[in-house]
C-alpha cells in the first residue's frame, strides 16, 4: 500500500534534495538518477531506459512500450551549487526548503508518484516519463539528446517551477564571448601601445544604444555584459587584448543571427570566440493538448488557467523546435537559485491532481 500522496511526496522531495548533484559531482548526478531508477523499478508495468551522454545519466519511462507517447512529463535533478545546509531539507510548515525544492526536485517527487499510480490503473494512459541530469548547463546530453534519439511525443511538459501558471514562451539565448585586440606596452608609456579597454568601453556605450537595457519588465530582446577579462596580470601593462561576455536573451522577432552580428559590429575589430545559441519556445495556448492542460488546470484548481512568457530557457525549447506542442508547468514556489529555495507542499499536491486527471483525459491510442 502507497503512502498518503502528501506523505510521499515529502519523503520523496527531501529524499532528493539530499544529493548534492550539481554539475561537477558526477557521482552525486549518478545516485539521484539511481534513486529515481530504485523506486521505478518497483512499479509493475514501467518500461524503463537507462542512457548516458557527456557523463550525464538520463532515465525515460514509459506506461506502454513505445518511443512515441502522447505526452512526455520531463524532469531535472541536476542543481545549481549550494550552501552544504542547503542539502538537508527542512519543512516549515506548507514550505519545504533545500536546493532544488523549487527546480525541480519537488516537481521529480510528483513525476515519481504519478508514474506509480498511473501504471496501476487497468488501461495506464499513453504516458512517458524523462528524467535529466544535465539541464542547468544547457541539457544538450540529456533532453536533446533524448529527442535526437527517437524519444518523441504529441505534447511535452517540462515541470519547470511557474507557480501553476503553464508557460508557453519562452526567449531564446545567445551567449557570446568576443575577444578585442589590442598591443602591449608598457603602462608608462601608452603611445607605445594600443589599449584594447578603450575600445571595449567604446562598445559598451555602443550596445547600450543598440540595447537599451529595460528599466523594468519587457518583452524585448536583452543584452547584458556579464565578465570583462584581460590577459595581462600586471598593473604596469597595456593589455594585448579583452575579452567580454554577454548574456542574450532574444524575442522570436531577432534572430540568434542578426543580434550576434550587432552586437560585434558594436565592439570595433572584435572577433567572436565563443558563441552558443539555444532557440526560443513557442507553442499556441490553442493547441488542443494544451488546451485540454488549461481546462484541466482550471477543474482542479477552480480558477482559470493563466498563460504567460519567460525570460529564461528550459529543455522544453528542444521539443518545441522540432514542432511539438509545448510548455513549462509545476508548482508554487520561491528564492530560485538562492539561499532559501523553497516549494509549497500544497502546490504539490495540487499539481500532481492536475497531472493525473490530465493524462486520464488524454486522447487514447
Amino acid at each position: 500500500m502507497p503512502l498518503p500522496i502528501r506523505e510521499e511526496i515529502i519523503r520523496l522531495t527531501s529524499d532528493l534534495i539530499r544529493f548534492d548533484s550539481t554539475a561537477d559531482r558526477p557521482d552525486q548526478l549518478h545516485a539521484v538518477i539511481d534513486y529515481v531508477d530504485g523506486y521505478l523499478q518497483a512499479v509493475p508495468g514501467l518500461i524503463i531506459h537507462r542512457s548516458e551522454a557527456q557523463g550525464k545519466p538520463s532515465l525515460v519511462a514509459t506506461l506502454r512500450p513505445t518511443q512515441t507517447p502522447t505526452l512526455f512529463l520531463n524532469g531535472h535533478l541536476d542543481v545549481v551549487a549550494a550552501q552544504a545546509q542547503q542539502f538537508e531539507p527542512t519543512l516549515q510548515g506548507d514550505r519545504l526548503y533545500g536546493r532544488g525544492s523549487q527546480d525541480m526536485k519537488g516537481s521529480v517527487a510528483v513525476l515519481m508518484r504519478l508514474a506509480h499510480d498511473l501504471a496501476s490503473l487497468e488501461t495506464p494512459p499513453n504516458v512517458g516519463f524523462q528524467f535529466v541530469s544535465d539541464e542547468e548547463i544547457g541539457g544538450d546530453a540529456g533532453t536533446g539528446r533524448l529527442l535526437a534519439e527517437g524519444w518523441r511525443c504529441g505534447c511535452f511538459i517540462a515541470a519547470e517551477p511557474t507557480d501553476m501558471r503553464i508557460c508557453n514562451e519562452q526567449k531564446g539565448i545567445v551567449w557570446l564571448r568576443l575577444r578585442i585586440p589590442g598591443a602591449a606596452a608598457h603602462g608608462s608609456r601608452p603611445w607605445e601601445g594600443q589599449n584594447p579597454l578603450f575600445a571595449l568601453a567604446h562598445g559598451l556605450v555602443e550596445l547600450m544604444r543598440r540595447f537599451p537595457p529595460p528599466q523594468q519588465e519587457a518583452w524585448i530582446t536583452t543584452v547584458t555584459p556579464t565578465s570583462v577579462k584581460t590577459s595581462s596580470s600586471t598593473n604596469n601593462q597595456i593589455p594585448p587584448d579583452a575579452l567580454v561576455s554577454l548574456d542574450i536573451r532574444h524575442v522570436a522577432e531577432d534572430t540568434p543571427e542578426s543580434v550576434s552580428a550587432a552586437v560585434q559590429e558594436s565592439f570595433a575589430q572584435s572577433e567572436i570566440i565563443t558563441h552558443k545559441t539555444a532557440g526560443a519556445m513557442i507553442t499556441h495556448a490553442d493547441e488542443p493538448l494544451i488546451a485540454l492542460l488549461a481546462q484541466t488546470c482550471a477543474t482542479i484548481r477552480g480558477t482559470p488557467a493563466t498563460f504567460y512568457r519567460e525570460h529564461f530557457g528550459s529543455d522544453a525549447r528542444f521539443y518545441s523546435l522540432a514542432g511539438i506542442p509545448s510548455v513549462c508547468f509545476g508548482p508554487v514556489g520561491h528564492g530560485l537559485h538562492s539561499d532559501d529555495e523553497w516549494v509549497s507542499i500544497e502546490s504539490l499536491e495540487q499539481f500532481y491532481h492536475v497531472l493525473y486527471t490530465y493524462s486520464q483525459a488524454l486522447p487514447k491510442g
